[in-house]
C-alpha cells in the first residue's frame, strides 16, 4: 500500500489509516485551511535525522549513573516517555544510593535488610533501564514483545 505522511508528526502512515501510530492524532481526510501538510522536504528540515548510534549511547552510558530516557530525550525531546523515564530512574536510584550508605552504619540485622531492599529497587531499575533501551532502539516495548 501507499504511504502518507502524518501532518502532525511527520510519520509515515499508509494511506487508509485513521489515526497516526506514533502521536495518536486523527487523520484529516482532506486538506484543512490553515493545517499545512508535511512533505518529505518539511519533515528533513524540521525533524533532521539523528544518530542512532548516539542516541544508543544516551540510553546506555547514564544508566550507571541513575539518568534513563536520555536516548528517548535526544530522539525525540517533544515526547514525554523519555521525561518520564528520567524520572522513574532518578525514583529508583536516589533511594538505592541512600540505603547503601545507610547500610554502611547500621548493625548486622540491619544491614541484612536494608541489603534486601537495594536488591529490590535495584531489580526493579535494572528492569526500568532495560525498557528504556528498548524503547529508545524499537520505539515501545510492546513492538519487541508483539503485543
Amino acid at each position: 500500500m501507499s504511504q502518507n505522511r502524518c501532518p502532525f508528526c511527520g510519520e509515515r502512515i499508509q494511506r487508509n489509516n485513521l489515526t497516526c501510530p506514533r502521536c495518536f492524532r486523527e487523520i484529516p481526510r482532506e486538506p484543512q485551511a490553515g493545517c499545512s501538510r508535511i512533505t518529505t522536504d518539511n519533515v528533513q528540515k524540521k525533524y533532521p535525522e539523528k544518530s542512532l548510534g548516539i542516541a544508543l549511547f544516551l540510553a546506555a552510558a547514564p544508566a550507571f549513573a541513575g539518568i534513563l530516557g536520555l536516548g528517548m530525550i535526544y530522539l525525540n525531546p517533544r515526547e514525554r516517555r523519555g521525561y518520564w523515564f528520567l524520572a522513574a530512574g532518578l525514583a529508583l536510584f536516589l533511594p538505592i544510593i541512600i540505603l547503601f550508605f545507610t547500610m554502611r552504619d547500621s548493625g548486622l540485622l540491619s544491614a541484612m535488610l536494608l541489603l534486601a531492599a537495594i536488591a529490590v529497587i535495584l531489580l526493579l531499575y535494572a528492569s526500568a533501564a532495560v525498557a528504556a533501551f528498548i524503547e529508545t532502539v524499537f520505539g515501545s516495548v510492546f513492538k519487541i514483545l508483539r503485543f
